[in-house]
Formats: structure tokens, C-alpha cells, sequence
């Protein structure tokens, strides 16, 4: 996969992302379970717009628009039928985040264009982070009942 294709399939990734996370955020209960799913989702906008950036920059620059893989964009898109319980929701949500970083370490990688690397390396770092978070919250929930008040968690990437 080159550098456009790759990119095109990280801005649908974040916009599916995104669209997961606010409808979690619709559903969910637990008003802690609904700030994070919002807080997750807003960070998806935001790597969707660096993403949109960043693609635009190289269309420009090679004139070309890539297709997107769709294939590929279903193994990387979160998907359920019926209704997912918070803890199921939380559960797809930790593979989503595992299967993105997965996939941006290994579009840096490839990526020819050193700004295009650094994107997926620190977009990789941001979405192992969010893993970090909802693994957190799944451990909490396993363990106590509650949804931990993630105001005691460190949402800071080193």
C-alpha cells in the first residue's frame, strides 16, 4: 500500500472511529461512560483532521487521488449488529484502537515522506493511548462495578 492509499484509509479509519464513538456516547448509561466515549470521539476529529490535512498536502503534490481500500477499511472499522452493552462497546472499542496503531506503526514504515512517518508514528502512539484508556476502564469495570472516573487517569502521551 503506498503513502495516498494509506492515508485515505486512515481519514475513513477516524471518520468510523469517530461515528463509533458518538453513537456509544448516545447509548451509554453511565455519565463517566459518556465522557469518555465523547472525549474519544473528539480526538477521533481531530486525527481525521490531520489526516485530511495531510492528504491533501500529497494529492497536491503527487495529482493523483487515491481510491480507498474498502476491503481493507472493513478489518479496520469497528462493526456489531443489535446493541452493545457499555463493557461490549468498551471491549470492540480497545480492539478497534489495537487494530489503528497496529496499522499506523506499520504505515510509517512504509510512508516515503518523512512528515507523512511522524504523522503514523505519533498518530500510532495517540491511538495505543486510547487502548491504554479503555483497557483502564474495562479493568476497572471488571474489578469494581464502576466505571473509574478517568479524571485520576493520565490522559498525557509521553
Amino acid at each position: 500500500m503506498d503513502e495516498l492509499e494509506a492515508l485515505v484509509l486512515a481519514l475513513e479509519v477516524e471518520k468510523a472511529e469517530m461515528r463509533f464513538y458518538l453513537e456509544m456516547t448516545g447509548k451509554a448509561k453511565d455519565e463517566r461512560a459518556k465522557k469518555m466515549f465523547l472525549f474519544l470521539a473528539k480526538e477521533e476529529a481531530k486525527h481525521r483532521d490531520i489526516f485530511e490535512g495531510k492528504l491533501m498536502e500529497k494529492i497536491a503534490e503527487k495529482c493523483r487521488l487515491p481510491a480507498v481500500n474498502e476491503e481493507f477499511l472493513k478489518k479496520l472499522t469497528p462493526t456489531y449488529e443489535g446493541t452493545l452493552s457499555e463493557v461490549k462497546a468498551v471491549e470492540l472499542g480497545m480492539e478497534q484502537e489495537k487494530l489503528t496503531w497496529e496499522f499506523y506503526e506499520k504505515a510509517a514504515v512504509e510512508a516515503e515522506d518523512e512528515d507523512v512517518r511522524e504523522v503514523f508514528h505519533e498518530l500510532a502512539r495517540i491511538e495505543k493511548a486510547h487502548y491504554e484508556l479503555l483497557r483502564a476502564q474495562y479493568d476497572s469495570v471488571m474489578k469494581t462495578g464502576i466505571w473509574m472516573n478517568y479524571q485520576d487517569f493520565s490522559l498525557e502521551v509521553d
